[in-house]
């Protein structure tokens, strides 16, 4: 299947290790399943049988190691399309959130929760939920991280899924009300990612970010790239490159490496996943989620 870049990454300094077990490279993806159900029929993107198997025979051809998920209803519903013979399955523990009338078809919504799947073989540790990023308000999800773990280092890797409906540049111009929220998530986030790169632990936050952060302007990618009112280096391999999908070409779903991850971080190795044999073929109508899986490729180094 054709590859095309579409992550992004901001690097900072120090030092990671996490391999597979192979010993040489570690493959990290990210796929929002929109509204994935446990039950067949239910929910505001209603699956059968068929669909849950497209999705696990599509889930096969990229081969991640560890895949932060998002708009998943349970682990039941992740283990449709990761099944738990092969995967360690992680699901936030964030509680049930009101149900909502879909826009569409009239059904009521199923939860929409962060989850991780970690390919069995591969070391870790569950190190709970980031519950700060909810805000304590009905409906908003919460950071799920897990420590990845080669022999006495570890790489922390924060799933996230941020508010939707803030697609500005700079949220902190914007009277929306999703701006307003955005912008309390952002510092949460920050301090996150900066206490690691004070302390040197080595991490990944990957997910769907709701936002444009590959846009130069971008108040969120600024707000990242400085700490303490110092400049922070950035490598963001998304300057010139698409989100997969058709009606809106800049990408929401990104993945950051910092505090040493870029050590290990393979140049040329980020890619989005389309649901078609090239990019060219693909309608919208083809998805089988409105978002395509993003990944990029770790490799140990001495």
């Amino acid at each position: 299947m054709s590859r095309t870049i579409i992550a992004i990454l901001f690097l900072f300094s120090g030092v990671l290790t996490a391999q597979k077990t192979d010993g040489a490279s570690l493959k990290l993806a990210s796929w929002n399943m929109e509204h994935l159900a446990e039950n067949n029929g239910e929910g505001c993107v209603p699956r059968n049988d068929s669909d849950y198997y497209k999705l696990r025979d599509f889930a096969r051809t990229f081969e991640a190691d560890v895949v932060a998920l998002q708009e998943v209803e349970s682990a039941k519903a992740v283990a449709r399309v990761f099944p738990e013979r092969d995967w360690h399955i992680i699901v936030s523990d964030r509680a049930p959130s009101a149900s909502y009338e879909c826009y569409g078809n009239g059904q009521k919504s199923t939860q929409q929760r962060v989850a991780m799947v970690i390919r069995k073989g591969i070391a870790f540790k569950n190190a709970g939920t980031l519950k700060e990023l909810g805000l304590d308000e009905d409906g908003l999800r919460y950071g799920l991280v897990v420590k990845l773990i080669w022999a006495a280092d570890t790489l922390e890797v924060m799933a996230i899924h941020l508010k939707s409906g803030c697609f500005v540049d700079d949220y902190t111009l914007s009277d929306k009300e999703a701006c307003e929220i955005f912008e309390r998530q952002v510092p949460v986030l920050d301090d996150w990612m900066e206490t690691r790169i004070k302390e040197n632990r080595p991490f990944v936050v990957l997910g769907d970010f709701n936002h444009r952060i590959s846009r130069p302007e971008n108040k969120l990618r600024q707000v990242l790239s400085e700490m303490d009112q110092q400049p922070v280096v950035i490598k963001n391999s998304m300057e010139n490159l698409k989100s997969c999908h058709p009606r809106y070409p800049d990408p929401i779903d990104h993945i950051l490496l910092g505090s040493g991850a870029e050590r290990f971080y393979v140049p040329g190795s980020e890619a989005v996943y389309y649901y078609a044999e090239t990019p060219e073929a693909m309608l919208e109508e083809d998805m089988l989620s409105d978002h395509c899986p993003i990944s990029v490729v770790l490799e140990a180094r001495q």
